[in-house]
């Protein structure tokens, strides 16, 4: 089964991406105008997106449906260049619709030369089995006012016994373009004390008292113990950690979500 592109990259990238977030506590309203850069200008975030399908001999179909920001201001331009670096090809170029182009002929010839290696035409299971790749990515209209959230996923069957769903949010500052790292919103030095918090909120949740119940009843934690993932939203009002299949807990169990409120956070909450 091939390796998702969030799995290779994200890693990597978010090691390079260094910042202090404006705050973490939102204040009301969409945010998607009257923001000010570090410059001191106000910029307006205009959203454009982009849908391209292929289907291949109707073995393998691949689907890239992208929003993304219009183009005008560094500001924009950053955010854009994080999608395309993150989500779509590995680059660092701000022009999404060239990006997802280029990706989704490079997906294409990635998936054929595998479709070909062992299912042959002659071979009598040829055209029986359906090979998708479906990658999609929104703005979070619940985003904090000072961020631009932006979640995508991987919805793809390339092999193997079952299919794959992968989800993953980006947290970009409007101030500077940059993204947004979980040591940018919370002191890692109190990551125990975070975690604490975070498996309380998971018991409750899920009706549990204790933890071997909750492995019993749903899974989670059966697979790994919790963390403080990059994988997580800086919505209005809270911070939702999203734990993906196999992470915590087995396929079966699905994703896991915890959201947490900034009130309950707020003494381990870095802002300025």
């Amino acid at each position: 089964m091939r390796k998702a592109k969030f799995d290779i990259l994200f890693p990597c990238m978010l090691a390079l991406a260094t910042l202090a977030i404006l705050s973490c506590q939102p204040t009301g309203g969409k945010g998607n105008d009257g923001q000010k850069g570090d410059d001191g200008e106000e910029v307006c975030f205009l959203t454009d997106s982009v849908h391209v399908s292929k289907n291949i001999d109707n073995i393998m179909s691949i689907d890239y449906d992208f929003q993304f920001l219009k183009p005008g201001n560094t500001i924009a331009d950053s955010i854009n260049a994080g999608i395309n670096r993150l989500c779509i090809s590995g680059s660092h170029d701000a022009d999404v619709r060239t990006a997802i182009s280029m990706a989704i002929d490079k997906e294409v010839n990635e998936m054929k030369a595998e479709v070909v290696e062992f299912y042959e035409p002659d071979d009598e299971t040829f055209g029986e089995i359906q090979f998708y790749i479906n990658r999609k990515g929104r703005f979070d209209a619940d985003a904090a006012d000072t961020v631009m959230v932006y979640q995508s996923s991987i919805d793809q069957y390339t092999g193997g016994a079952h299919g794959s769903y992968i989800p993953y949010t980006l947290n970009f500052s409007k101030r500077t373009g940059l993204l947004i790292g979980i040591g940018d919103v919370l002191d890692a030095t109190q990551e125990q004390a975070i975690l604490d918090i975070m498996l309380a909120k998971l018991l409750k949740d899920n009706n549990c008292s204790t933890r071997e119940e909750l492995m019993e009843k749903t899974g989670i934690l059966g697979l790994g113990e919790l963390y403080l993932t990059e994988n997580f939203q800086l919505r209005k009002d809270s911070i939702t950690f999203c734990f993906g299949q196999y992470d915590i807990a087995p396929y079966s169990s699905g994703i896991t979500y915890i959201s947490l409120s900034y009130d309950s956070l707020k003494q381990y909450l870095k802002t300025n």
